[in-house]
């Protein structure tokens, strides 16, 4: 989900179990990292009493770009005595050095290994990537290069674990139309999966009309909702939404020949229908637990549920 940060403070709305809290947490994140920040986080995910957040970079000024902040943000002593680890330090987050992270995008866990995903978007010759981070040892584990991708154009990434079958993939979504970007972190490859929208007819709803049937999706936001074996898609420009069978992606995904490499498209694609439409444009999108859908409205700084 997308958060937003103002001046040295960040402050954000978080959903645990379902339940949004009555209070907004904020993070002096000035304070913790030595430094005035005027951050603007677009992804923060929690593991544990930490929380990982991305600071996308905007110029060569910024001293950091992946922040780790204490979880839940109390002004008790203990808070003010903490400090980020050393992945997260800035002279681990090196400008121009492209084995580090360059310009974190959006985050998402491996729960059931304890290991931290990373979209980076790279800067100037640096490539995109998906940075693997171990949250049990605090260490680099991985990187995959995300070459021939525009890195102003990624959004999003979603880590699908399947830990009975020994398999890893990763979703990652951007602002080109027709398409879902899939990583295999076990093949070390990238490659894309094209999205087939369906129409059921020309219903109308809330003064919006069923899109066409050639419609391009796009997947800038992407949202799993494991309790209804779903996959939701929007755009942060466009009222409409998105549902695919996240069975039938998983099982596309599963089936990979070796021939296939980085930037390829597979020959099957993904068939989505048109959900309806939301309140308005919005910011970021996630699936709690408990099978609800959550994103931002922008115009009026909304969290919807």
């Amino acid at each position: 989900m997308q958060r937003v940060a103002i001046v040295s403070v960040v402050t954000i709305l978080t959903s645990a179990l379902g339940r949004w809290p009555d209070a907004a947490v904020a993070w002096n994140t000035g304070r913790m990292y030595g430094t005035p920040m005027r951050a603007r986080l677009t992804d923060v995910a929690v593991w544990r009493n930490r929380a990982y957040a991305c600071w996308p970079r905007t110029d060569a000024s910024q001293p950091v770009t992946l922040l780790e902040l204490p979880w839940p943000e109390t002004d008790d002593e203990q808070s003010l005595q903490w400090k980020p680890r050393r992945p997260f330090h800035a002279d681990q987050q090196k400008l121009y050095d492209c084995s580090s992270v360059q310009s974190a995008i959006s985050v998402d866990l491996d729960k059931f290994r304890g290991h931290l995903y990373v979209l980076d978007g790279g800067y100037d010759n640096c490539q995109p990537k998906v940075i693997v981070y171990d949250l049990k040892t605090y260490k680099y584990i991985q990187s995959v290069e995300l070459g021939g991708l525009n890195g102003s154009g990624l959004t999003t990434l979603v880590v699908d674990a399947r830990p009975f079958k020994a398999e890893m993939r990763v979703y990652v979504g951007d602002t080109h139309s027709g398409r879902i970007v899939v990583l295999d972190p076990d093949r070390n490859i990238w490659y894309m999966v094209a999205l087939h929208a369906q129409n059921y007819g020309g219903a109308v709803i809330q003064d919006y009309r069923r899109p066409e049937v050639n419609q391009e999706v796009t997947a800038e936001c992407i949202a799993v909702s494991k309790l209804h074996s779903s996959v939701y898609l929007t755009s942060m420009r466009s009222h409409d939404l998105y549902t695919a069978s996240f069975k039938d992606l998983r099982n596309i995904t599963s089936y990979v020949t070796p021939s296939v490499k980085d930037g390829d498209v597979l020959p099957v694609g993904l068939r989505v229908r048109w959900e309806g439409v939301k309140l308005g444009v919005s910011s970021g999108l996630y699936a709690d637990i408990q099978g609800g859908l959550n994103y931002v409205y922008t115009r009026d700084f909304v969290a919807v549920r």
